[in-house]
């Protein structure tokens, strides 16, 4: 089965959910032939690091180093879309020009979250030109990250008659217990991975660190950019900020920044999926999540919850936690046995199968 990927979302973004989420499934593709996906080469500059760190990725699709997102994006939107014959295009995000080319092919899309939708405050520059409720229009099928995101997408399209399909993320076999631990870290710390801003809500979980009473627990903060300056304010406010940390860690030392720390705490009121909190539990590692839209989805019965936005709650959990080690030992051994279930190859192979469908 001839399959290709557009550059849109790797010409877009270094790092995040999406662009893992298609660097993942075509290393699957490339690596599996009972997939039986013939997967095209971009042939395009691109900024995504998934791709660009991974020989047999780059490899394969041919891509190369572009100097920046503008660069790499500039050469999206001027250059003629490819003529191929392929049997699935599977558009990589919603940009306009991405719904022109490959004559003839069945069109699969994956929507990923509701969030611009129904939090416009939220949008980012890009939100602004997509074409989303076009490509869903136009789609022969249509995939969906988790039931919450199938859920806000009928709500907000409603009408939709293509087929629709729920396919979870998967999690890298990397991300497993027993890694040493990052000597620039604290001995004892409570970690938050991710952005923080917005709906992500990192502010509800430093008040509740800072009803805390255990002064040797820090917070660390992994990824999201630099503290900002009213974050700053906050954990000054909050008498917190000499317990505070952020760092920018890459990929192969993420397994270690999650399994050395004492609990993960997932916050964000809004989530298409919630990865971190899937590499979390794979790591062996305590995790308390808000109890809303995705993440009970992908937490299941191996996480503790409270209620979104409720930082005196989040606090009595971290606390009960905290207090016991025969509960924490319970939440290790249940998120390691959840994450398994979650593969980037069954990821992969539903996918595949998918195709299949939209070929009749």
């Amino acid at each position: 089965m001839r399959v290709a990927f557009d550059e849109q979302i790797f010409a877009a973004q270094r790092y995040g959910g999406i662009s893992r989420l298609f660097a993942e499934i075509a290393r699957e593709f490339i690596a599996d032939p009972s997939l039986a996906i013939d997967l095209q080469p971009l042939a395009a500059p691109v900024v995504n690091r998934y791709l660009l760190d991974d020989p047999s990725l780059t490899r394969a699709l041919r891509v190369t180093e572009a100097s920046g997102s503008v660069t790499a994006l500039g050469r999206y939107f001027t250059h003629v879309r490819p003529r191929p014959q392929v049997d699935i295009i599977h558009n990589t995000f919603y940009l306009p020009h991405g719904l022109a080319g490959y004559p003839g092919a069945k069109r699969v899309v994956t929507v990923h979250d509701m969030i611009p939708e129904l939090l416009p405050r939220t949008r980012r520059r890009l939100d602004f030109i997509t074409l989303k409720r076009r490509y869903v229009a136009q789609a022969d099928h249509i995939i969906c990250v988790s039931e919450a995101t199938r859920r806000d997408l009928l709500t907000t399209y409603p009408g939709i008659t293509a087929p629709i399909s729920v396919v979870h993320h998967g999690v890298d076999a990397r991300f497993t217990p027993g890694a040493a631990a990052l000597p620039m870290l604290p001995h004892r710390y409570a970690v938050l991975v991710g952005n923080r801003g917005q709906y992500k809500d990192a502010r509800v979980l430093m008040e509740a660190f800072a009803e805390l009473p255990d002064r040797e627990l820090h917070l660390v903060l992994v990824g999201g950019g630099a503290l900002t300056r009213a974050e700053v304010q906050v954990l000054d406010r909050l008498g917190i900020r000499s317990r505070t940390m952020q760092v920018s860690l890459p990929d192969a030392e993420m397994p270690a920044a999650y399994g050395n720390a004492v609990m993960c705490v997932f916050p964000s009121r809004f989530e298409g999926f919630g990865l971190p909190a899937l590499e979390s539990m794979a790591c062996g590692t305590p995790t308390i999540l808000a109890r809303g839209s995705s993440l009970p989805e992908v937490g299941g019965n191996a996480a503790w919850y409270f209620t979104p936005g409720d930082a005196r709650e989040l606090a009595q959990r971290m606390q009960e936690l905290l207090d016991d080690a025969s509960a924490r030992a319970d939440l290790s051994r249940r998120g390691i046995a959840r994450a398994a279930t979650f593969t980037w190859n069954a990821t992969a192979r539903a996918t595949a199968a998918i195709y299949a469908d939209a070929l009749g």
